[in-house]
């Protein structure tokens, strides 16, 4: 009652009985659009439609992109991903996307672990071998090409991408020591064997670029010259010098990327006549008389000599013996054409070669070491102080071979062996004007001229 009785004195009736509120004197009559609103919400009658203004900024608001969390971006991500361009988890061996979505995972070839090179660590490394690192770099790194000390200090950043070329690297050093008396064989020998290991491992797959190449080359001729510094390592290193032929036709080194673009294009007795030049030389009666008795010596083995290597071998060396009596320098140059035979040979051709009980090959290998060493000698002048150390080993392979002849065949070793120990008791060190162990030809005889055997 009360409360009719308020509404009756408050408000107007209609003439259908409905009562309607007045709004109070100091408040603006509500908008059409608010009155609709509080209707909406007192009775449940359909949602009416909202003005235009309204539904534009609500759209506007609705659209809005919600900031996404920054990440790296994923570069070797699955396909799926990069599909959706979304971040890729890059787990193995799928990702978490694709496990959530129920989709195959695949990744691009080029994360293959095994195509990636070996990473080598300082923590894998001794003292003692980043001394056997600074001695490559100074005295121990190979003598070819000839004057390449800029080649090699270039491989030599390779070698932390490339563990096989490292352990080469530090092998040769350590051999180039103990030739020296350095005690360090064993750690020599070790390093030797990481090396081929690492290399064969390299070599059971393609070459990926030019850098792999030129590391795989660098690495065979680096271990060709360690085996040159071994006592008894004469065998391995015509291996070893075959190997290096191999290489040099499957790797990159003809590309004009590779550091030994230069030294393949011209060659190794092209790059000799440039360094050295090979002038016609007028030999003095010493001279005349030495290169003589030496080819004495190899015209007693012709008749030992049965197998097509052998015959060819020995008249390789011929040919180059007499063109060391008009110009030792193009000998030196031309002695390539003896690695060659060996090179080109077959491996049933070359095994039985290198045999230790094939007699024969044993005597030509005996002059094939003494003439290379004393060619090379006396043709390099100035650059002779880079293949010094080939003295020991040479005079220690050739001792070897030697002491394995039996007693029939001693005597046609007994000219060279007997010039190779006089030749050991000279003193070898950098070329001077005043002292040589042996003068070039038309120079004077002085103290120091190695006489060949019978007091000449």
């Amino acid at each position: 009652m009360g409360s009719t009785t308020q509404a009756n004195t408050d408000g107007d009736g209609d003439g259908d009985g409905n009562v309607h509120s007045h709004a109070p004197p100091d408040k603006p009559e509500p908008s059409p659009g608010h009155a609709e609103s509080a209707s909406e919400s007192l009775t449940p009658t359909p949602t009416p439609t909202a003005s235009g203004s309204e539904l534009a900024v609500a759209v506007r608001q609705r659209r809005r992109p919600i900031p996404r969390k920054g990440h790296t971006k994923s570069r070797r991500g699955c396909f799926n991903c990069k599909r959706r361009k979304v971040k890729c988890q890059e787990n193995l061996p799928e990702c978490s996307n694709c496990v959530r979505f129920g989709l195959v995972c695949e990744y691009p070839q080029t994360l293959s672990p095994p195509s990636a090179p070996l990473q080598s660590t300082p923590t894998l490394f001794t003292p003692d071998d980043m001394r056997f690192f600074h001695h490559f770099l100074l005295n121990a790194y190979p003598p070819l090409p000839i004057l390449a000390d800029d080649l090699w200090r270039n491989v030599a950043c390779l070698s932390h991408s490339y563990d096989y070329l490292m352990h080469a690297m530090l092998g040769l050093a350590a051999s180039h020591l103990d030739l020296y008396g350095g005690n360090c064989a064993a750690q020599a020998l070790a390093h030797r064997v990481k090396a081929i290991q690492s290399l064969n491992q390299a070599l059971s797959r393609p070459c990926s670029s030019a850098a792999e190449g030129d590391a795989r080359f660098a690495a065979m001729i680096t271990l060709t010259f360690q085996a040159s510094c071994m006592p008894e390592g004469m065998t391995e290193f015509l291996s070893m010098a075959r190997g290096i032929h191999v290489i040099a036709n499957t790797a990159t080194i003809t590309h004009d990327g590779s550091l030994f673009y230069a030294f393949a294009q011209e060659g190794y007795p092209h790059s000799v006549r440039r360094l050295i030049g090979t002038p016609p030389v007028r030999l003095d009666a010493y001279w005349g008389s030495l290169i003589d008795d030496f080819s004495q010596s190899l015209r007693a083995l012709a008749p030992l000599c049965t197998s097509s290597l052998e015959v060819k071998f020995l008249a390789a060396i011929e040919r180059i013996v007499k063109i060391a009596k008009t110009s030792p320098a193009e000998a030196f140059a031309e002695f390539t054409s003896q690695y060659s035979l060996l090179n080109h040979a077959s491996n049933e051709e070359f095994a039985p070669f290198v045999d230790p009980e094939n007699y024969s090959a044993q005597l030509l290998l005996i002059h094939f070491v003494l003439i290379e060493f004393a060619l090379g000698h006396i043709s390099l002048g100035n650059l002779r102080f880079r293949f010094a150390y080939r003295r020991r080993a040479c005079i220690a392979w050739m001792e070897r071979l030697a002491a394995g002849l039996p007693d029939q065949y001693k005597k046609y070793a007994q000219w060279p062996m007997d010039y190779a120990r006089r030749l050991a008791t000279m003193r070898l060190g950098p070329p001077t004007s005043s002292s040589s162990p042996s003068p070039p030809p038309g120079a004077s005889s002085g103290s120091q001229q190695i006489a060949p055997p019978g007091g000449r």
